[in-house]
């Protein structure tokens, strides 16, 4: 596997991860999923990225995975195990990022790379995108964590009809049950996820974090404050992005936040 299997490049505040197998169509591989949490890390840690995107190389967003490698299933029992954890791994560090995530999908959204999109926070399409999640074809179980996070999303019921179907959703259809937040024109979709990304990179980026933190806490089960969601209120109240917003509140200008 090329060490470029997973690349990601950044453009100032905006870092953009690709899949990049495109004569595959982006199919992963056990180590693609190792390089992806890898490639998260690396953005959380570049204290000049605010956004992440996620795309695939090429007109393909992923086809899911590389069913040549899952074959190894039949030979080898263990690889079921490190396939089963090293998927779980990458995800739920996408999941709980804690940098904002932006999906730009293109083409086929399949399997995992469904997987991967649903992880991250948002989910921009062009009209010619399409999704499946495909077990039933295949003869295997989706994951608990996949499948809630697919429930949260489109409901109990969709979910449970895009699983015991395995069908193919256009575009239209995807957007239509939530799981396209942005439908754009092909020829616009760059464009507009990077004019999206830089509008929440000018924004406070403590802000914007706790969101996310706040947001993950409800989706985990949380109905009201504890201990952590009230610090998060509280400890803004004395920060510098709070001072720098009510400041730029008073003078009439766009505020300036500080690299968080």
């Amino acid at each position: 596997m090329p060490k470029d299997a997973i690349y990601a490049r950044r453009n100032g505040a905006i870092a953009t991860i690709y899949l990049n197998r495109p004569a595959k169509k982006n199919s992963l591989t056990v180590d693609m999923w190792r390089r992806l949490i890898g490639a998260i890390e690396d953005a959380d840690r570049d204290t000049a990225v605010k956004v992440i995107v996620i795309t695939g190389e090429g007109d393909t967003f992923s086809a899911g995975a590389d069913i040549e490698e899952v074959e190894q299933a039949f030979a080898n029992p263990k690889f079921g195990d490190t396939f089963a954890d090293v998927t779980h791994d990458a995800q739920a560090r996408l999941a709980r990022n804690v940098k904002p995530t932006i999906a730009k999908v293109r083409g086929a959204c399949m399997g995992g790379g469904c997987g991967i999109a649903l992880c991250c926070d948002l989910r921009f399409a062009d009209t010619g995108a399409r999704f499946a999640i495909t077990p039933a074809k295949l003869g295997i179980a989706y994951s608990l964590a996949d499948t809630k996070r697919l429930m949260d999303m489109v409901g109990p019921a969709r979910a449970k009809d895009i699983l015991y179907t395995a069908r193919i959703l256009d575009a239209s259809e995807a957007h239509a049950l939530g799981m396209i937040d942005r439908l754009v024109p092909a020829p616009d979709l760059d464009a507009v996820v990077d004019a999206y990304a830089g509008q929440i990179a000018s924004m406070s980026q403590y802000s914007t974090r706790a969101t996310k933190r706040v947001a993950q806490m409800i989706l985990d089960g949380a109905t009201d404050d504890d201990r952590d969601s009230r610090r998060l209120f509280i400890d803004a109240l004395s920060g510098a992005d709070f001072k720098e917003g009510v400041s730029a509140f008073l003078q009439k200008r766009k505020p300036n936040f500080p690299v968080a």
